[in-house]
């Protein structure tokens, strides 16, 4: 089934359900026809309030921890770095909460549960019910409609993990709660973990529904009925990233029931505003079967050819893009949308040194450029509170931002608020912005809108400020310090250390960054390109220091090649290839997606193809969560991608990498027959790609 997630079971647990999502809510289905299970998120909800959380006496040792940095003193740096220097975790996304639907009777006879990707819809039925489930964009709602052959009952409830309750009101069922005000991610447990407080945001799910049914003691009640539609609407008291929560969160829930069509009207309203944006591009790579997608994972990794799996998943980056990302919504977070954890991994948060950008990868390539502007509304909060950051941490004017951030916009470097963990492998990076802005840049060269570069140019006036004052001279050029090459280490002699001067990575970066502010008429510092290492890789240090870790799962170092767009030499091409042989071919689910798009950028289809094969290693769906990164990544049943756990931005890094192959011309021998319409290019162009024997025979703009 083409464009088409299919099971015969139910599923268990999370990593086996269905997402679906409109961009602001998002939901998974597990389709279960005896007491179905619907986890609910609002992109909006969020432990936190707009709060202060720079270090203001950070400034006062920097120049004492770059000494430590330039003399090599590896042992003062961490200490001041991870004592003096350090920020504030994060706060978290938080899972809204779970509807469920209890069956009077069920049957197990002609079961099956489809994820139309094509149209944003998940369908469970057996012989007695058919249970259609979608988000809708038009209307900001989740629909759900039960239809069955005879009449049936059920019992509609809804319930959070939230401090929270639940109660019938009029023609409605109402949950009312609120997150915390503080809540730590899952590997720090110092004090109390989670803190509710009167501060914290509020949140309303409201059901209604189109049919008959009563409400009573909490719940739907829904008797001898041959057809029923839930509308469900979700909303929150948030404001703004710098505003207090204080809206009516109810007043917003009900406001989107104003209008409601008929259950027919607003499944055509949705399937014409999403089919809209998936139908733009078409791909086809040959071979198929219909079978269960997780048999078809099992037997792909097995050896079985299924060519057609590889387009799916491409297509299914597509489909969580444009059910997680529209305009006015918040930009996805290291799980999209959907989290059913309190205390989610890394939570959930914006993780800015790799994995938020990659969420947007794919975006402009795959036809789908409208779903960038949350990445854009992203970088002008940072950009606002930056401006505190880049004072209080270096003392300098215009704007800076660290490595993590979450809905409220923080800024600073993120760890240890007491400062007695040690964090300086990931916290002390201040290259997010000029990343960011140069991947939105780069979307202004496909699309050439104005509108959208006026709203890019006052951040990189901002951004080249900093950097003025911020870079300092070191043997005779202007590096940047402290910083590191994130989250990997290096060695020299018998000492570990992460932090740095001018990694490579951030060389890269500002490469690129300066020279786009230049076309856009900015003065800025002369930065040199990176050049190879003695031993004909891209070094990741400033000095060629002795690896920790030869297979990490960043290729920081790599930036020059993807998503770096910068145009590179052969002997920089050469070396990036020895570096990725030798950071190998396994990795976490998010650094194959990564080393498949270097690979498509460097023309090698053959080594790209090995690693997408490696991303559709089956993972087993645990239920619980389970920090196993170290062992490897690949896809979950329902083709999310495993971290694991589960992340998001593995399924966009694989999906970027194959627009990349196809556009590059970079056909691995075994797609022997196909095509992609609908793949987009700089200067507002599309390109049409069809290839035989792995040879390109026709490309149409």
């Amino acid at each position: 089934m083409k464009n088409t997630l299919y099971y015969n079971k139910k599923a268990k647990v999370f990593e086996e359900a269905l997402p679906v999502g409109n961009g602001r809510v998002g939901a998974m289905v597990y389709g279960n026809l005896k007491k179905e299970k619907i986890s609910l998120n609002e992109d909006s909800l969020w432990s936190g309030y707009p709060k202060d959380n720079n270090n203001k006496e950070a400034h006062n040792y920097l120049s004492a921890l770059r000494e430590a940095i330039f003399s090599e003193d590896f042992k003062k740096a961490s200490e001041i770095a991870n004592g003096d220097f350090h920020g504030h975790w994060t706060e978290s996304y938080m899972p809204f909460g779970e509807l469920s639907i209890e069956y009077s009777k069920s049957s197990k006879r002609g079961y099956s549960r489809t994820l139309d990707i094509s149209k944003g819809i998940a369908v469970v039925r057996n012989n007695d019910i058919c249970e259609t489930v979608f988000c809708s964009n038009p209307a900001g709602m989740l629909v759900v409609n039960i239809k069955a052959s005879d009449l049936f009952s059920a019992k509609v409830t809804i319930s959070s993990k939230l401090q929270s309750k639940s109660f019938c009101k009029e023609d409605s069922l109402v949950l009312e709660g609120s997150a915390p005000e503080i809540c730590w991610p899952p590997y720090y447990n110092e004090g109390d973990s989670i803190v509710y407080g009167e501060k914290g945001m509020r949140f309303t799910g409201v059901i209604k529904v189109l049919g008959n049914a009563s409400f009573e003691n909490g719940a739907i009640i829904i008797k001898n009925q041959k057809e029923v539609t839930l509308l469900v609407s979700l909303a929150t008291s948030f404001v703004a990233f710098n505003e207090m929560p204080t809206t009516d969160s109810y007043s917003r829930a009900i406001k989107y029931f104003e209008n409601a069509k008929s259950y027919e009207g607003l499944l055509a309203e949705h399937k014409k505003d999403f089919s809209e944006l998936f139908d733009r591009v078409e791909i086809s790579l040959g071979e198929s079967n219909d079978l269960p997608t997780d048999k078809r994972l099992k037997k792909f990794k097995a050896g079985a050819k299924d060519n057609d799996l590889i387009a799916l998943l491409f297509q299914y980056g597509r489909y969580l893009t444009i059910s997680a990302s529209r305009a006015g919504t918040n930009a996805m977070n290291l799980q999209g949308i959907w989290n059913e954890h309190l205390r989610a991994p890394w939570s959930s948060n914006y993780t800015l040194n790799i994995n938020t950008e990659m969420n947007y990868f794919p975006t402009d390539a795959v036809n789908l450029g409208e779903c960038i502007e949350p990445l854009l509304a992203l970088a002008e909060k940072l950009c606002c509170n930056g401006k505190v950051t880049a004072r209080d941490y270096y003392g300098c004017s215009g704007t800076c931002a660290h490595h993590n951030s979450d809905v409220w916009g923080n800024s600073q470097p993120a760890g240890d608020p007491n400062g007695k963990t040690k964090c300086d492998s990931f916290s002390i990076w201040q290259s997010t912005l000029p990343w960011l802005l140069n991947q939105l840049y780069d979307h202004y060269r496909y699309f050439k809108d104005e509108e959208f570069l006026s709203r890019l140019k006052p951040m990189f006036k901002e951004v080249v400020e900093f950097y003025n004052e911020f870079l300092v001279e070191k043997d005779g050029e202007l590096v940047t310090c402290p910083s590191l090459s994130p989250e990997n280490t290096y060695k020299k002699e018998s000492q570990r250390a992460a932090l740095t001067y001018m990694p490579s990575m951030d060389r890269e970066i500002l490469f690129e960054f300066f020279s786009n502010a230049r076309e856009l008429g900015y003065d800025t510092p002369e930065i040199k390109q990176v050049r190879p290492a003695s031993d004909g890789r891209i070094p990741e240090w400033i000095k060629e220091y002795e690896e920790t870790e030869i297979g990490h799962r960043h290729v920081s170092h790599l930036y020059c090649i993807y998503p770096g767009k910068l145009p590179c030499s052969e002997e920089l091409k050469l070396a990036a290839k020895q570096s990725l042989l030798k950071r190998g071919f396994e990795g976490t689910g998010w650094s194959l997606g990564w080393k498949v798009c270097i690979w498509a950028s460097l023309g090698d289809g053959e080594n790209a193809l090995r690693l997408i094969k490696n991303q559709l290693t089956p993972i087993k769906a645990r239920g619980r969560l389970k920090f196993a990164y170290l062992n490897g990544g690949g896809s979950y049943p329902n083709l999310l991608d495993a971290h694991p756990p589960f992340q998001i931005d593995g399924n966009f890094g694989v999906c970027a990498g194959i627009a990349q192959m196809l556009i590059n011309e970079a056909i691995p021998s075994e797609w022997q027959e196909g095509y992609v319409k609908g793949l987009r290019i700089y200067d507002n162009k599309t390109v049409d790609i069809e290839w035989k024997n792995g040879k390109v025979n026709k490309k149409v703009y």
